[in-house]
């Protein structure tokens, strides 16, 4: 298997690609690195509220790794449960913290929406007509 095909499991790459950014911004002050971000940005509000952005980190990093378990069909639901999880994370940043993080982190799942959805239409038309579980 292509090492990118690993990385992009299930569409998920632009999604690692955020959380990894987001880890970056937080990690910059730790270093001794003073950004200088303006107030009311994104990274300013992660960089001064590093409980929030620790937790959009981990919460993320937790869904990556769980979407990669079980079968084809557990990780295709899995995945439904991250992208409902963090559209959920999405409105509540984006009515009550930061709004510019929102469309981050919708734009960020939708591959991962998009990818489910296809592969459990896939399951669902190779499965036998009168098979049950």
């Amino acid at each position: 298997m292509h090492p990118l095909k690993r990385i992009n499991h299930l569409g998920s790459a632009v999604l690692l690609v955020l959380a990894v950014l987001l880890a970056f911004v937080l990690v910059l002050p730790e270093l001794g690195i003073a950004a200088g971000w303006k107030p009311k940005t994104t990274p300013y509000r992660l960089v001064n509220n590093p409980f929030i952005g620790w937790s959009l980190v981990v919460a993320l990093g937790a869904g990556l790794v769980l979407i990669r378990a079980g079968s084809e069909l557990s990780q295709c639901m899995g995945a439904l449960v991250l992208v409902g999880l963090v559209f959920g994370l999405a409105i509540v940043s984006g009515l009550f913290w930061d709004p510019w993080l929102c469309p981050a982190l919708v734009a960020a799942v939708l591959p991962i929406q998009k990818t489910a959805i296809q592969r459990l239409q896939t399951l669902a038309h190779h499965r036998p007509a009168g098979s049950r579980r």
